[in-house]
C-alpha cells in the first residue's frame, strides 16, 4: 500500500544523505588545497564589486610556476552572503600591487588560491545534512 507520508519522509532522508555527501566533497576539497605547494603572486585588480555581485569584491592575482604566468580571481565559497564590511575587509587584506603567496594546484597550475584550507561555513553544509539525514531516519523509525 502507498504511504505518502513515507514517500516524503524518505525523499527528505534520501534529501539529507545527498546533502552529507555534497558537504564531505566541499570539506576534502578545502582540504586538499591546505597542502598545495606555494608561489609568490601580486594583486593586480582589488574591486568593490565583481561581475555577479555588486557586493562580493574583485580581487584578481597573478603568479608564476615554472616559468608560466598566470592570472586568476579570487574566488568565494558558494552560500556567501556579501556585505560592504565583508568587501572592505578584503580589499583592505588584498590591495593592488600587494605581494600574497598564492597556493596552486601541482596537477593544474592554472588553478590556485589565496586563502586554502576550510573556510568559516564549510562544515555547516555537511552539518545541515547530517541533520536532516537523523531527522529523516527517525521519522521513518517512529511512522
Amino acid at each position: 500500500m502507498f504511504n505518502a507520508y513515507t514517500l516524503i519522509i524518505g525523499l527528505f532522508t534520501f534529501g539529507g544523505l545527498v546533502t552529507v555527501v555534497w558537504g564531505a566533497v566541499i570539506i576534502v576539497r578545502a582540504r586538499t588545497t591546505a597542502r598545495w605547494p606555494a608561489a609568490t603572486g601580486t594583486i593586480e585588480e582589488s574591486a568593490i564589486a565583481s561581475e555577479d555581485d555588486d557586493l562580493l569584491p574583485n580581487i584578481v592575482f597573478r603568479y608564476v610556476v615554472n616559468g608560466s604566468e598566470f592570472r586568476r580571481a579570487l574566488e568565494f565559497p558558494g552560500g556567501i552572503t556579501p556585505t560592504r564590511e565583508f568587501a572592505a575587509e578584503y580589499l583592505g587584506k588584498y590591495p593592488v600591487g600587494a605581494a600574497v603567496t598564492v597556493y596552486y594546484d601541482p596537477r593544474d597550475p592554472g588553478t590556485a588560491t589565496l586563502e586554502p584550507g576550510l573556510a568559516r561555513g564549510d562544515w555547516l553544509v555537511l552539518a545541515f545534512g547530517i541533520g536532516a539525514s537523523l531527522l529523516g531516519i527517525s521519522m521513518l523509525l517512529m511512522g
